[in-house]
């Protein structure tokens, strides 16, 4: 039994500040608590890159944003200052009883001591001082298992059942490793239609269209940008199907080198959406293509299939959810490396434009 009833219990706060793929990732666990807790009033903590995610979800019923550019240029500094404190008033006037920290570091956890919040429980591999600041919910750290029913655990300990029958689709899924889940997220209908337009802007408003992100936060986790150029020129020439590359505004250097490498036009809209309006792009998809980010982990909330290329990060553990199957590896293929430790980071670029073809293929002609 833990050692509190949120029956009895009337605010919590998730502290998850990031990145954008964890909060995907740990939204299941907002679903489960209100699910089972339904008077419950559940709140977030995450850093303004990535919270809009989680905007409009209907699970949360307040969402607390951290200005991350502000406290990590400057964080001694009096802009910085007024922002904390801005943000523990803003907390502290919520009165939230309990805290749950999914994620472990010193910049999820401080809000939970910040904000005022007398019970703080952290569950997910505690590092830094947390230990200091959070008490540790006794659940096993599992790295074979999915980071998302990881994260349930907590919510189980807390006890909610995290069995999401109603969304079980054969009798197979109750015994599944990675059984459905909800996922939070919410689309607004505008920004449904601004996309719409912008598609039809770039002759895609078919029904059919595939999906592309050619980056990823980090650059051993990006597919080389010849590769998706090369596939996307390939899928439009032997099928007829539109692509559509979709990123941030940091990513127009990859939009200059797609237009430059692709024999075919470039279909972009990297650059040219809000967070809600690629969101949206890729729920309408056939299929979307990345590698490990963030729109990889929405996809697959939507139930979008997903071609996911991994190197050195485990798809077994942080994959696209529900389908590991699509998730294209060849880590295992490498000798140079350590079993736990990559080395050469080279690994990604293993995967061919064929076998990620292959993959797609079997998706758009079923």
């Amino acid at each position: 039994m833990p050692p509190i009833d949120l029956n009895r219990i009337e605010r919590l706060l998730i502290l998850k500040v990031s990145s954008m793929g964890d909060l995907v990732h740990a939204s299941p666990v907002a679903a489960a608590l209100k699910r089972a807790f339904p008077h419950l009033q559940i709140g977030w903590i995450a850093e303004d890159r990535h919270a809009g995610v989680l905007a409009d979800s209907p699970r949360i019923d307040r969402l607390h944003i951290i200005p991350h550019r502000v406290l990590r240029e400057h964080p001694f500094g009096h802009m910085a200052w007024q922002t904390v404190l801005r943000l523990a008033r803003e907390l502290r006037a919520e009165r939230y009883q309990v805290a749950l920290d999914l994620q472990g570091l010193l910049k999820s956890a401080i809000w939970g001591v910040l904000g005022g919040i007398p019970l703080r429980y952290g569950a997910h591999r505690m590092r830094e001082l947390t230990p200091l600041l959070l008490r540790r919910i006794p659940i096993p750290d599992r790295p074979d298992r999915h980071v998302v029913q990881q994260y349930l655990d907590a919510a189980r300990w807390l006890g909610a059942p995290c069995e999401f029958p109603d969304l079980y689709t054969t009798p197979e899924d109750a015994d599944a490793p990675e059984p459905p889940v909800e996922f939070p997220l919410s689309v607004p209908d505008e920004a449904h239609r601004q996309v719409a337009c912008k598609l039809a802007q770039l002759g895609a408003d078919s029904a059919r269209l595939i999906s592309m992100n050619p980056s990823a936060g980090r650059p051993w986790k990006r597919w080389r940008i010849e590769n998706f150029a090369e596939l996307s020129d390939r899928i439009e020439a032997e099928w007829g199907i539109p692509v559509v590359f979709v990123g941030g505004p940091g990513d127009k250097p990859l939009e200059e080198q797609l237009a430059r490498l692709k024999r075919r036009p470039l279909r972009s809209l990297i650059g040219r959406t809000s967070l809600k309006e690629a969101m949206a792009v890729v729920q309408r998809s056939a299929v979307h293509v990345c590698g490990d980010t963030g729109t990889a982990h929405i996809a697959a909330a939507f139930r979008v299939p997903v071609v996911a290329l991994y190197g050195p990060t485990s798809p077994d553990r942080t994959g696209p959810y529900g389908q590991r199957a699509r998730a294209l590896t060849k880590r295992a293929c490498c000798t140079a490396c350590p079993p736990n430790r990559c080395i050469r980071k080279e690994c990604l670029q293993w995967i061919t434009v064929d076998e990620v073809l292959t993959a797609v293929e079997a998706l758009v002609k079923k």
